[in-house]
């Protein structure tokens, strides 16, 4: 079949994103950066839990770190000024942070799911060494699920300016692009299951024991909300957008695609504002965080 020629508009990306991106900088820095100290002056010795929270902010603010860079790239009216090796960088840690806050998230959800569902699982009596090799896990697995960023070039010229983007939505959807795609949605989709799963089960089990007025199960149950909240809220709209735009795009309409597209890239701003929410993660998973907290203030 013939190429898709549909040439895309960024009308009101920099008009959005980089009041957008600032708000999230600042706030992001604020709320994560306390709560490192919080965690590391305040509330030793650290729980097992405490150590996936704690894995949270540090993705949360090596993506907040590279907000500067993305704003700056929208202030000169999208043209990157950093060369190619910068904007590999740039992308790779954003896909890397956005894939490892998905990743401690369900892992939060789980631990509750267990502590509630399976009190007596031998999971439940893992130690902080035990969390720190899941944590180390973790980020293994989302540097090997990501890594592919930084071996192809990314910056690429247009119109006198300077591309930096991780998706290229008129490119043929073959090799990196499909799987850049199919990673995107899918890291989505499964957590947001594993979530729900977790959400559901503990909830349910405050009804069918009847333990309405115990504290500990109420807390879980209001934990694993604040992540489903904070989860749905950042990740959901920009996975649903490009869903429409394959759709859309596989149909050739070309007026619904530049919307669409313009709708994306202005979600993906969203993905970042869950590096802004997080710290309502940990106030509401950790009676000591919040204890703590208070002392603090």
């Amino acid at each position: 079949s013939p190429a898709f020629n549909c040439t895309l508009t960024n009308n009101w990306l920099p008009l959005v994103l980089k009041p957008t991106l600032f708000i999230e900088f600042i706030i992001g820095c604020v709320g994560n950066g306390l709560a490192l100290w919080v965690f590391c002056y305040r509330m030793k010795p650290w729980k097992p839990s405490t150590v996936y929270l704690i894995n949270l902010a540090l993705a949360d603010l090596l993506l907040i770190f590279c907000l500067p860079f993305r704003g700056h790239y929208y202030v000169k009216d999208i043209d990157w000024i950093f060369g190619d090796p910068g904007c590999r960088l740039m992308l790779f840690m954003v896909a890397l942070n956005r894939a490892g806050s998905i990743l401690f998230l369900t892992v939060i959800a789980l631990d509750r799911f267990f502590r509630v569902v399976y009190p007596h699982h031998p999971i439940n009596m893992a130690s902080v060494r035990g969390t720190v090799k899941v944590s180390c896990f973790t980020w293994g697995l989302t540097l090997a699920l990501t890594s592919y960023l930084v071996f192809e070039q990314k910056a690429t010229e247009r119109n006198n300016k300077t591309l930096c983007e991780s998706f290229v939505l008129n490119a043929e959807l073959v090799g990196t692009h499909l799987w850049h795609n199919v990673f995107f949605i899918g890291e989505f989709i499964i957590p947001g299951i594993v979530i729900l799963f977790c959400t559901v089960s503990i909830s349910g089990q405050l009804k069918t024991r009847g333990m309405e007025n115990n504290e500990k199960i109420k807390r879980a149950v209001v934990a694993v909300r604040a992540v489903s909240v904070v989860f749905v809220f950042c990740f959901l709209p920009s996975s649903l957008s490009l869903i429409a735009v394959m759709i859309v795009k596989s149909a050739r309409h070309c007026r619904a695609y530049q919307i669409l597209a313009q709708v994306f890239y202005s979600s993906l701003a969203l993905t970042y504002f869950n590096s802004m929410l997080d710290p309502l993660v940990f106030y509401f998973s950790s009676p000591t965080f919040r204890t703590a907290l208070k002392d603090v203030f």
